[in-house]
C-alpha cells in the first residue's frame, strides 16, 4: 500500500524530484539542480495522471500523441512500457522499454520496469541480467535497483 502512494505520487510530480521521479534516467541520485517546482516533463501530466487512476488505455493514447511529436523521448516511451504492461500487451511494453534504453541506455527505471515484466513473463533470467546492469549504474540510493531487486526476491520466495 505504501509503494502504491508514493508510486501514485511520483507519477503525478513527474520527475521535479530526480532520484524518484518516473521515468527520470540515469542514476537516480539528487542534485541540488534537480529539484524544482517545475516537472521536467510538463507534457506526460495527462499521461500520469491517467496512470495514477489506473487508465491505462487512456494513458497510452496520450503516451502516442507525445511521441507523434517528440519520437525520441525516453520517459514517454518508459510510460508506454508500463501502460502496456499493465494492461497486459507485454510485446508492446517490451518494444517501448528497449526503445527507451536505445534512446537512454542509462534509463534506470526502464531496466526497473522491464525486470518486473519479465518476472511476470516468468523470464528471471532476464530480470536478473536487468538487475546486473542496474547495480553497475547505480551506486547508493538507487530506487530503480532496490525495487527490481526486491521483485527479484520476492518471485523466488513465491517460486519455492
Amino acid at each position: 500500500m505504501k509503494q502504491a502512494m508514493v508510486f501514485a505520487l511520483i507519477l503525478l510530480f513527474g520527475s521535479t524530484y530526480q532520484g524518484l521521479a518516473a521515468g527520470s534516467g540515469s542514476n537516480n541520485s539528487v542534485s541540488s539542480s534537480s529539484y524544482s517546482a517545475v516537472p521536467k516533463h510538463p507534457e506526460l501530466k495527462a499521461a500520469r495522471q491517467a496512470i495514477t487512476r489506473k487508465e491505462f488505455g487512456l494513458a497510452i493514447e496520450e503516451l502516442q500523441a507525445v511521441l507523434q511529436t517528440q519520437p525520441n523521448h525516453a520517459d514517454a516511451w518508459n510510460l508506454l512500457g508500463y501502460s502496456a504492461r499493465k494492461s497486459g500487451d507485454f510485446k508492446t511494453a517490451e518494444t517501448a522499454y528497449k526503445k527507451a534504453l536505445e534512446i537512454d541506455p542509462k534509463h534506470t527505471q526502464a531496466m526497473e520496469y522491464m525486470g518486473e515484466m519479465y518476472l511476470t513473463l516468468n523470464q528471471p533470467e532476464k530480470a536478473e541480467q536487468l538487475l546486473d546492469r542496474l547495480n553497475s549504474l547505480c551506486s547508493f540510493n538507487c530506487i530503480d535497483r532496490d525495487a527490481l531487486k526486491l521483485a527479484i526476491k520476492k518471485y523466488k520466495a513465491e517460486q519455492s
